[in-house]
């Protein structure tokens, strides 16, 4: 490709955001054919593709766990997320249980709440102050044995109804025991009976799921969690060798099936579920959670600063006896001094302590799963797309996002001098597919398509009959400070397969076969990602000019100059010129180097009748003129004369002589393939000098010049005489 609750009643679902971002400058052309490729790795000084330096976590939010009202039996002033929607006859030790009292409006009750075997027996007293809501009695497990009950919000009801304790026969201290318990409810209307039912909390497995990266900021309740496995925008992670994985980018729904703490939530009093879930957690919390990644970068993420600092969201959903944490892996805090990275092997972890009302004993639960590259494929012939300057033209692939994810595909010239762009979203089977009008693009040209969402995806689009040939490449990092060996992060679409070769920019900025210092194998007609192995390696950071090359004699063997010239577009090579730089190299050469010329031509035009070389000697001497070959003519004795060619070039695309002792011939290039002064070839005919005209004119050196004068003056001299 060119620059491609399930089946349990209880439940702890962790949706957590994976999105890094890249750290390294990467190459601008994607990936082939139908074939699905990552999309480019970021690389960091290392050559790990870790970020360089990890993040500080944000400090842990100053959280008051009696915050909120004491002396008044209300919900309000303290987040109600840990407290079910519906009447919840049923729960878990240690939850909060909803109960329906059918006191109606303005008019007060008694409720009473009293265990089977009498251990537990208090009685309520419950005014319905709100008439738009049922009147419903909130009795949280987790508190209800304490003799402070109302001040520690065991009992509590909503918006402005109000509920206080008219006594206790018995309670136990502790969490309100295993077992039943009968609710009687006595009004001036008369008495009713319910049963309530308190079963023992449960830790069980981490299941996964996924949703769309770009859907984040939508999971903000339970109802939105729920809504979203409801229209299949959270689904099932796909399995692969390493267990179920996800794409970079994508929201990951981690879910742990537990219950028992939701009243230990609620009982923290704080405004929001993220505060507390702050205070519930942490060393001496009832439990904890930790998300680590064991791939290239050792990393972890900071959940407590992730939560305080908003990178991180916490949902409870009660009546499902699920608690949803959503974290954005792009942004989370990371501990002080550990690297940014979740590419690889991750696992989320859940440790409940022993000795609390959840467990006897310490439990701990996790998962496994792996975070894969983001990939791409678009349908295509060898990753190349060939299209009309008209409306509704197709751009159609797959990648390994989440089903739902919008995408923006991008069209734009290779030149910048045209845009367009079409939105789509991945289908439930990972393709995506979307209508592009090209009707304003310029025919017979070439362009990339990518998408806004993965980087690195882009791909060869051409228009008509347009040469199918690019290069795209902007700068590679090495691993090491000493030296690179190599060049990557290139990419190339080469309509009749070949090579591409890196030539090193010398300090005069002119690029010429001389400057050859590495070459990929061969590689097939399409679009490729190829590592180039130099010659030599560059010890210090340097611009460098990638070109395509054919295979014009088909051995599969790069032979430039004596074959495989360079693909050629409007005359010029094709080429992409971009950087090398050394880890830790502070000279930095510029992206584009301001005076580039790249002379490379075709091979048939260096490898054609040799030229013979003239050597002058250190202080030549005039020499005659040779008279014109007299030759035969017609039979009425007529003579003519023939002059004789000089030695030429065959076709020579710009040589440049170099400057060597004893005044073999200098010079620098000039226009339309000749050579400036300095006895440098010009238009086919070869001049010879010592070198050292400075202003005198083409093949008259210091001596000659001196040697001229002399003899002129011994002439006039003689004249004189």
């Amino acid at each position: 490709m060119f620059d491609r609750r399930a089946g349990s009643a209880v439940g702890v679902l962790f949706v957590l955001a994976v999105a890094v971002a890249g750290t390294a400058v990467l190459p601008a052309v994607a990936v082939a054919g139908s074939e699905t490729r990552p999309a480019g790795a970021s690389v960091g000084a290392a050559g790990s593709g870790c970020p360089a330096a990890g993040v500080a976590a944000g400090p842990a939010a100053d959280l008051d766990a009696d915050s909120g009202p004491a002396a008044s039996g209300t919900a309000s002033g303290h987040s109600l997320a840990s407290y079910p929607e519906a009447p919840q006859m049923d729960v878990a030790r240690g939850d909060v249980a909803a109960i329906e009292t059918g006191i109606p409006n303005g008019r007060t009750g008694t409720v009473r709440i009293e265990s089977v075997d009498g251990e537990f027996d208090v009685s309520l007293t419950f005014a319905n102050n709100d008439g738009r809501k049922p009147a419903t009695l909130y009795v949280n497990t987790y508190l209800a044995g304490n003799e402070t009950a109302v001040a520690n919000r065991a009992y509590t009801a909503g918006d402005s109804d109000r509920v206080a304790v008219a006594g206790r026969e018995s309670v136990t201290g502790t969490p309100m025991p295993v077992g039943a318990y009968d609710v009687t409810v006595e009004t001036e209307s008369g008495t009713t009976t319910q049963r309530l039912t308190i079963d023992e909390p449960e830790v069980g497995d981490v299941t996964l799921l996924r949703a769309p990266g770009d859907r984040f900021e939508e999971l903000d309740t339970d109802e939105d969690v729920v809504a979203a496995r409801e229209t299949g925008l959270i689904t099932e992670l796909p399995m692969t060798d390493d267990g179920p994985a996800v794409a970079l980018g994508d929201t990951m729904v981690y879910r742990l099936n537990a219950s028992g703490f939701y009243g230990l939530l609620a009982a923290q009093g704080g405004a929001t579920s993220e505060s507390n879930f702050l205070a519930a957690t942490g060393d001496d919390g009832v439990f904890d959670l930790s998300i680590t990644s064991s791939g290239d970068c050792e990393s972890a993420v900071d959940v407590a600063g992730s939560v305080d600092d908003g990178t991180a969201r916490v949902i409870p959903d009660p009546s499902n006896e699920t608690l949803y944490v959503t974290a954005d892996l792009r942004r989370v805090a990371v501990p002080e001094g550990i690297e940014r990275g979740f590419l690889g092997p991750g696992r989320a972890t859940y440790v409940f302590a022993g000795d609390t009302h959840v467990t006897e004993s310490d439990t701990t639960t996790a998962v496994d799963y792996a975070v894969a590259e983001r990939t791409y494929g678009y349908d295509s012939d060898g990753g190349i797309i060939v299209r009309s300057a008209e409306p509704g033209q197709r751009v159609a692939g797959e990648t390994n996002l989440a089903p739902g994810t919008n995408l923006t595909v991008e069209v734009a010239g290779l030149d910048g001098d045209y845009d367009a762009s079409a939105r789509t979203t991945v289908d439930d089977d990972g393709t995506f597919g979307v209508d592009v009008d090209l009707s304003d693009a310029p025919n017979e040209s070439r362009f990339t398509v990518s998408i806004a969402q993965i980087e690195n995806s882009q791909t060869l689009l051409t228009t008509g009959s347009a040469e199918a040939t690019a290069v795209l490449f902007e700068q590679y990092e090495s691993a090491s400070s000493s030296e690179a060996d190599r060049v990557e992060s290139a990419r190339v679409a080469l309509e009749d397969g070949g090579f591409l070769a890196v030539y090193l920019v010398p300090p005069d900025e002119q690029v010429t076969r001389e400057n050859l210092i590495g070459r990929s194998g061969y590689l097939q007609p399409g679009v490729h990602d190829p590592t180039v192995s130099l010659d030599r390696p560059l010890t210090d950071s340097a611009n460098v000019v990638l070109v395509a090359h054919r295979d014009d004699d088909g051995d599969g063997r790069f032979d430039y100059p004596a074959d495989d010239s360079p693909y050629r577009i409007g005359g010029g090579a094709v080429y992409g010129v971009g950087r090398v730089l050394l880890a830790g190299d502070g000279s930095t050469p510029p992206r584009d180097p301001q005076y580039l010329g790249v002379t490379l031509p075709p091979a048939d035009d260096i490898t054609g009748t040799p030229v013979p070389t003239a050597t002058p000697t250190e202080d030549p001497t005039a020499t005659a003129t040779p008279s014109p070959t007299p030759t035969a003519t017609d039979a009425d004795g007529s003579v003519g004369t023939t002059e004789l060619p000089p030695p030429t070039l065959r076709g020579t695309d710009a040589p440049t002589v170099t400057a060597v002792p004893n005044g073999t011939a200098v010079g620098t290039t000039g226009p339309n393939g000749t050579v400036g002064p300095n006895g440098t070839v010009a238009n086919g005919t070869v001049t010879v000098t010592d070198g050292a005209t400075d202003g005198f004119g083409p093949g008259f050196g210091v001596t000659v010049v001196v040697v001229a004068v002399v003899l002129f003056g011994a002439v006039a001299l003689s004249h004189r005489e």
